[in-house]
This record gives structure tokens, sequence and C-alpha cells, in this order.
């Protein structure tokens, strides 16, 4: 070969020795050996952009679907103390349907805001401040007497309106927080809708007790009536005004004073003042002959002072209440 030639890359003489032709493997063997800084830092670069995309987009992601899954069971609801800017506020429910890393997690405290589901924009009737919350198979929500102020009386006179007047009620609830599992944490949305028994109107009231009261200039007629609530809602009420309808007249005014209305089928006093001995004639006669009254209410006081949240679902109620014939005549 002279010195002219162009060399073979596929032998190599050294020391005398030739060697065969060289392989991709050996090629490539060489070059990470050259390269092995380059290649290094190339790997250190792929682990990295794949931890990053894992807590950026695959943990919050999996994290926010955990608490998705999550269902509040709402066990009781007090609303006490009102006044016609505040009240006081007590909740017990529980959190159930975690699993996996939700089951292990934390909840930083956050502020819940309650709103009538499907209104677009919310209008929160109240907003709650919810404790540290941790994960578990059913994890105790449990408020007491938190002090609410109402900011939106608009907001809150439609809830009690349909507290009032259906038999279902959807609250949603909404709020932001930080989620813990270890040292690693990332923000969710808590977006949850809880259904639960509204009063339905009232429906399914019965006078119990009925007597005629003498020498009373305040009422002339006292007694009991049950009044149903299928919910898990206990309210205070006030002094709850009534008016006293008979075949389609007023006859009389009444009030039930003290009203707390609680959970399940549950009997309150109550006074009537019948100005006109008629009427009272012809009220007693719808005692004896099974008939019903109807009751509506100018709204609730307490201390004297109306309560215009609490009357307002109230002066809308007018039923038909009918008297336990078998107990009056019976006693």
């Amino acid at each position: 070969m002279s010195k002219f030639s162009k060399p073979d890359d596929t032998k190599i003489e050294d020391a005398g020795v030739v060697y065969g032709p060289i392989t991709k493997r050996q090629k490539v063997g060489r070059h990470c050996k050259r390269f092995w800084w380059a290649w290094l830092g190339g790997f250190l670069l792929f682990v990295l952009v794949i931890v990053l995309i894992i807590i950026f987009a695959a943990i919050p992601a999996i994290a926010q679907k955990k608490i998705n899954d999550t269902e509040l069971e709402l066990h009781s609801l007090k609303i006490l103390n009102p006044t016609a800017e505040s009240f006081e506020l007590s909740i017990n429910g529980s959190i159930t349907g975690a699993t996996g890393s939700a089951a292990h997690a934390r909840l930083e405290k956050m502020d819940v805001k309650l709103f009538l589901e499907g209104q677009d924009p919310i209008q929160p009737f109240l907003i709650l401040p919810m404790d540290e919350i941790h994960g578990g198979d059913d994890v105790p929500v449990v408020k007491d007497s938190v002090p609410v102020e109402i900011t939106d009386a608009g907001a809150l006179d439609e809830f009690a309106l349909r507290l009032m007047d259906n038999d279902l009620l959807r609250v949603a609830m909404r709020g932001r927080t930080t989620m813990w599992l270890g040292k690693i944490h990332t923000d969710i949305d808590y977006n949850e809708v809880v259904e639960m028994k509204a009063l339905n109107q009232l429906k399914g009231m019965v006078i119990t007790k009925y007597a005629l009261v003498a020498n009373n200039t305040a009422y002339n007629v006292e007694g009991e009536v049950m009044i149903p609530n299928p919910s898990v809602v206990t309210i205070e009420m006030g002094d709850v005004n009534l008016k006293i309808g008979l075949t389609g007249a007023s006859i009389g005014t009444g009030v039930i004073p003290s009203l707390i209305l609680r959970p399940g089928n549950n009997t309150y006093r109550f006074t009537v003042l019948i100005p006109d001995q008629a009427n009272i004639l012809k009220m007693a006669g719808a005692a004896i002959g099974g008939g019903t009254l109807t009751i509506g209410s100018n709204g609730t006081t307490i201390d004297g002072v109306k309560i215009p949240w609490l009357s307002k679902p109230l002066e809308k109620l007018s039923t038909e209440v009918p008297i336990n014939t078998k107990y009056f005549e019976e006693n």
C-alpha cells in the first residue's frame, strides 16, 4: 500500500497485529467512553423532566381525582340563636370514599362556600371555616357553634325558602386548600354536593290537643300540634305567629312560642285567640267532626324582633292541618 492510499477503517494494525472489523457495539462503546459526561448529563436531565411531570402534573391530577371521589354525608345541621344579622351554625358529618393517597392525606384548613347547586355565578349563603382534615375510611367533620355573619341576605333568603318548600335540597360546597401526603403537597379544589331532605312545607302537621280557655284575654284556645321534620336540620324559629283559617275564612291568630324545630315528629304547644264567639263554636265543631284548620303565618320574632330570613318562608306557608278527633273525644 502506497503512502498516499486511503486507510482501511475496518482493520487496525497495532504492534504488528491486525484486528478484524469493528462492530457497531464496539463503536457505541467507544463513543460512550469518550462522551460519558454528555450521556450522564442527558440521563439526569431526563430523570429531572420525569420527576417534574410527576410533581406538577400527575400528582395534582391524581390527588384531585381522589378528593373528587369522596362524599360528605350530613348527620345534623343546627341553626341556633338567630338574629336579623347572624346565627350560630353547628354541623356534624363524615367524609367517606377516600382511597389510595387520599386515605392517608392531610388537608389544610380552608374556608368552604355553601351555595345552592346550579347557581352561576354562585351566591354563597354562608362561608364555613373548616379545620384540618386527616384522611381515613370514615372521617368525622364536626363544627360546633360557629358564629355566622349574614353577608348576602338574598342568598340566605333563597336557601331558607327552598329548605321550607322542597322535600329534597342539594347544597354545593366549594373550597381550595393544600393536600399533604408525607412531604409531598399540592393545591386542590374541594367541590362537593350534599343532598339532604328538606322540610316539605311541614306537611303532615296534626293538632293532637285542643281545649277552650276561659277568663283569658291573651288567648281562648290552647293545644298541641305535632310537626314532622324529615330533615336533619334543627332550627330555632322563635315565636312563630299563626294565622288561623276555617272553611276559607280567617277566624283568629295564634302563636307557637319559642319554637325549636327538631328532626323527627315532635309536639309543640300553641295558643290561639279567636275574637268571635261564633267562630270559637265553629272551631270546636270542626274538632269534633274531624275538620281541618288552615294554618298560615305572619312570620317569627325573637324577643319581639322580627327575623326576616326566617319569616319569609313562613309567610308563604299555608297548610291544611287536621284535628285529631279521637284524642279530642277521649279527653
